[in-house]
């Protein structure tokens, strides 16, 4: 067997190491720091600007303990102009918490320095989490925790229990990773604690450099429980009734690796992304929102051999995500038999960590389409990473065959090397890639095949805590690439792009790109772009909007585009937001309008509403375009504990035009 080569943590200077007190009696978890653990607990020092030199404006001090089974934090958030707290979001699970004040702890339960769990309050009690590897937003089925806040006069504090039976902890582990952070939405950069070296001051090595918290005794390796989902499905139309039963069933192999299974799903209650309207030659990306593909998708080979969307309904899946050590795996499998086309699907990731900043992996995928298509793509990869001061450079290289049938068919290799570092200096990136003419994933994201070519681009952002000025962006690319047979022009195609924020959230962006592009040996398209935009309340929670207008030339034909957008919030409660884009090329015009209204009845039940009218795809390259106008409501109510996650739907959120029929779906987890 070989012998792998060991993780390399970075050197005692580089990390800090603190010993978490034990408790014997926890705090009460109600914004009220009193709790005589308090006074016994690891306390945190100063808090320190990241990103940025700018002086920390406003005093924090944390507290942490455990009684053995629960890691306790404490935070008062002092602030000297406490009417400019903003807390605006309501609902559990609902990353706009990120929009408000808010703190985070951060937490490296495998002490690997390669991953980030965060658990986030914002000064009105409302709940965020992401574990590392992904998590479907069932409660039951991610696990609970809790966490209180409190207005006092000089700021808020607040109170969390994060059981260590949530993280994803090697057995008889004694020490995490464990960083803790302030955020303000009236500053553009963080405080932290502790502080980070300012070379190692970027949002990728935040796990590189928590501290070790080390414990008394080893976190408590309880199996983790298997968590059954059973739900029951039943919709009435004019035409008539209808129901189906299913079942989703997490089962745990141990603290770090998880196993998932879906029988007889049903996506129909869930509302997926919508592609923008945005002419491209090539398919857009759109993130796939439903639990069984999102759970774990970071361990799932990339796009380009695995996008979860050409799976659109299945009778059984599969799924073991995790980490064990520094190997993480993903695999997938899925079956269809009452679909039009008998269809089996697999992927597969397996990825070996080196060091900190390096990893080697394979990946495959099969898609059988029962007397269609047999498609198989298997891939190996590799990163190097390094760091040079204050700058992380990465080097990656991928090598990709498929075959159709037994059949060898396309490749595909890329090399890709990028070099990032912190606050205020700039990023940069190149590739050099090549894409066989037979290239074959009827699984994945293919776009430009037969060509050679390669791509560079630099970008630089800056953000300030003072003065008028929020933050400012520039990014420059550039691309190229011929026929990979016959070695013939193929495109071409230069763009750049800035943008300015000031601190009261308005905002100026322009734009522009000029390029050609040859789609056969009589056709070449001479294509430009440019566009200006403005921003107004991009800083304020639900309540940002914001305007562009551009003209160009693209395929041949001219174009104009519009983009407008606005939110809204009502009272604390309730927001809208709503779109408008619209894209004129020749003598086509598409349109997309949407409006979304939420009202959330408290942090666990919703009431929501979405208005969605299309003609046109505005992509041509666009499989999944919408035509017709659609309108729903929905009220949602998610259980913390025991009891039923209950959905009632007026209308089918992904139908392309307004559907008469009521659908009630429940989830009793067990």
């Amino acid at each position: 067997m070989p012998i792998m080569p060991a993780i390399v943590h970075p050197t005692p200077a580089q990390r800090q190491s603190f010993m978490l007190p034990t408790t014997k009696t926890p705090p009460k978890i109600d914004g009220d720091l009193s709790d005589a653990c308090w006074k016994d607990a690891l306390k945190a020092g100063d808090f320190a600007r990241f990103g940025s030199s700018t002086p920390v404006s406003q005093r924090t001090e944390a507290w942490a303990t455990t009684d053995g089974k629960t890691l306790y934090v404490a935070f008062y958030c002092y602030d000297t102009q406490p009417e400019q707290i903003r807390a605006s979001e309501t609902q559990r699970g609902s990353g706009a918490v990120y929009g408000d004040d808010h703190i985070t702890v951060l937490i490296d339960s495998q002490h690997l320095h390669r991953g980030l769990s965060a658990f986030s309050i914002n000064p009105i009690g409302t709940l965020y989490h992401t574990l590392e590897g992904g998590t479907a937003d069932n409660i039951t089925w991610a696990g609970d925790w809790k966490g209180v806040s409190k207005r006092v006069a000089d700021g808020w504090v607040c109170e969390l229990a994060i059981p260590f039976g949530l993280m994803r902890h090697p057995a008889k582990s004694k020490v995490f990773g464990m960083q803790l952070i302030r955020a303000m939405t009236r500053e553009s950069n963080f405080t932290i604690w502790p502080a980070v070296p300012s070379d190692s001051q970027t949002l990728s090595l935040l796990a590189q450099t928590a501290p070790d918290i080390q414990l008394a005794q080893p976190m408590p390796d309880v199996a983790p429980k298997p968590v059954f989902l059973p739900y029951t499905f039943a919709t009435a139309r004019p035409s008539g009734q209808s129901g189906r039963v299913g079942m989703d069933i997490k089962y745990p192999f141990s603290t770090t690796l998880t196993g998932l299974m879906a029988i007889n799903p049903d996506f129909q209650t869930i509302e997926q992304n919508v592609a923008s309207v945005n002419f491209s030659y090539n398919e857009q990306f759109v993130a796939d929102r439903r639990p069984f593909f999102a759970e774990g998708s970071e361990f799932l080979p990339n796009p380009e051999l695995f996008y979860s969307q050409r799976i659109q309904q299945f009778d059984t899946g599969v799924k073991v995500v995790g980490r064990d050590g520094a190997t993480s795996v993903g695999l997938v499998a899925s079956q269809a038999r009452s679909t039009k086309n008998d269809r089996d699907n697999m992927a597969v990731s397996v990825k070996q960590a080196l060091g900190l900043y390096s990893e080697v992996g394979v990946s495959a995928t099969a898609d059988n389409i029962y007397g269609i298509v047999a498609n198989r793509v298997a891939e190996a990869h590799g990163t190097y990473g390094w760091m040079a001061k204050d700058r992380r450079n990465t080097a990656y290289l991928r090598r990709t065959q498929t075959w159709l049938g037994a059949q060898p068919k396309g490749n595909d290799s890329v090399l890709y090397l990028n070099s990032s570092s912190s606050n205020g200096k700039p990023s940069y990136t190149l590739i050099q890639s090549q894409l066989s003419s037979d290239f074959i994933s009827t699984m994945g994201l293919v776009q430009n095949l037969n060509r050679k070519g390669w791509s560079a681009s630099s970008g630089l952002r800056n953000q300030f805590d003072k003065g008028p000025l929020f933050s400012y962006d520039f990014k420059l690319d550039y691309s190229q690439a011929d026929r990979l047979t016959s070695g013939a022009f193929f495109y071409e195609n230069i763009g750049s792009s800035a943008s300015l924020q000031t601190r009261k959230g308005n905002s100026l962006s322009l734009d522009a790109s000029q390029g050609r592009r040859e789609d056969s040996i009589t056709k070449r398209f001479e294509d430009f772009s440019n566009g200006i935009g403005f921003g107004w309340n991009q800083r304020t929670l639900f309540q940002g909007g914001g305007l562009r207008v551009g003209r160009g030339r693209q395929g041949g034909l001219p174009t104009t585009d519009l983009n407008f957008s606005q939110g809204f919030l009502v009272s604390k409660p309730i927001s809208v937001s709503t779109s408008y884009n619209q894209q004129k090329r020749g003598t086509t015009t598409t349109r997309q309008a949407i409006a979304t209204g939420i009202y959330r009845i408290d942090t666990l039940r919703t009431l929501s509403a979405r208005l969605l009218s299309q003609n046109g795809s505005g992509n041509a390259a666009n499989v999944g375009a919408r035509n017709g106008t659609n309108f729903y409501l929905a009220y949602t109510q998610r259980s913390r504990s025991n009891g039923a996650d209950i959905f009632v739907i007026l209308g089918d959120p992904n139908a392309n035009n307004t559907r008469t029929q009521a659908t009630v779906k429940l989830v009793r987890p067990y």
